[in-house]
């Protein structure tokens, strides 16, 4: 589909619904100037259109927006056709307008404001969308991002995470659709913008699609049931690592937790010889079994084991608790890369 005629067709229709006021098509398409202008009696609107609503996309057509906002005194929009949750948090945090076409939208501009909410997607494709972040897949981006500032050969990056180096070349290739990498003068490669490709890996990741069992532990305290839920896997050889609220507070110390969250390569054979009463309800351990090994990829010794704080943070956000709180603060110490 032409998503810029689509937006031209569709769009005017949308905001004269929300404005109750006609709305003109100033131009279309025009070399060197935005997606679409479209003018209101309150605002000029510069829109970049995208086709999706992937961030690694809509973080470049924010920009360009922008650029053409400033050229033509008007103020830019990002319009895809239909907006998910995470990206729309996303768009949130950085004051960005953003429209889309099945008739959601968050617009703020001097003398403008429109939220709409509740539509449903019009334009859901079927079928699975190309995803460089399946559990396997994105064994190549915690690489990218564990050693952010190196120039790596694809062959390197097969046998640092032990994907065949088609399945690497791949997923390379994926990401570079995304303008997510950047290459050198060598061919080698590595994140164009490591905070992006962890934004764009967020947006698909999903904790709930891993399986977790819930426990109860003797403890007075998270930090409690941590030391000992840990000692008593180390004594047995097991591997571990803590992750969410318990692996961010043992990078930053941040907020005490309730939920003491471990990733194990298997669940226990006698829970109660840890310790552990499996439980429905008032659990304060969660044993995670993640959905690849990839997920131990970069734990690191904190007092006991963690996982990298990629991982961490990317699983924090389907957390409870402080985990929004605690997510910002892991990243602003631990994953703040170059730009």
């Amino acid at each position: 589909m032409n998503w810029e005629r689509e937006a031209a067709e569709r769009l005017p229709t949308l905001l004269e619904g929300w404005l109750r006021s006609p709305v003109s098509v100033d131009l279309m398409g025009r070399e060197g100037g935005p997606d679409l202008l479209l003018r209101t009696k309150r605002a000029t609107l510069a829109i970049e259109v995208k086709g999706t609503d992937a961030i690694s996309g809509i973080d470049g057509a924010a920009h360009q927006a922008q650029r053409h906002a400033s050229a033509l005194d008007a103020h830019g929009l990002i319009v895809v056709p239909y907006m998910g949750p995470k990206a729309r948090a996303w768009a949130a945090e950085r004051g960005l307008s953003w429209a889309d076409l099945s008739g959601n939208a968050e617009i703020r501009a001097e003398g403008l404001c429109i939220v709409a909410t509740g539509a449903k997607n019009r334009y859901a494709a079927r079928g699975r969308p190309s995803n460089p972040f399946t559990p396997r897949y994105s064994r190549v981006s915690r690489a990218l991002l564990a050693d952010a500032d190196r120039w790596w050969r694809q062959v390197e990056i097969a046998e640092e995470v032990g994907l065949p180096s088609g399945t690497v070349s791949k997923v390379v290739q994926r990401l570079a659709a995304s303008d997510l990498l950047e290459h050198d003068a060598d061919g080698r490669l590595r994140a164009r913008a490591p905070s992006l490709l962890l934004d764009a890996w967020a947006q698909r990741y999903r904790f709930a699609d891993q399986a977790v069992r819930r426990y109860h532990l003797t403890a007075r305290s998270g930090p409690g049931a941590l030391e000992t839920l840990a000692g008593r896997l180390s004594e047995r050889h097991a591997r571990f690592a803590a992750t969410g609220l318990a692996g961010a507070w043992l990078y930053s110390a941040f907020a005490d937790f309730r939920v003491t969250t471990l990733l194990v390569d298997q669940y226990p054979a006698d829970a109660e010889e840890l310790g552990l009463r499996e439980v429905e309800r008032g659990e304060n351990v969660w044993l995670v079994v993640p959905n690849d090994e990839g997920a131990f990829y970069g734990r690191v010794e904190q007092g006991t084991w963690a996982a990298h704080p990629v991982q961490v943070y990317l699983d924090l956000l389907g957390h409870p608790e402080r985990a929004s709180d605690a997510a910002l603060e892991l990243r602003a110490q631990w994953l703040a890369w170059r730009a």
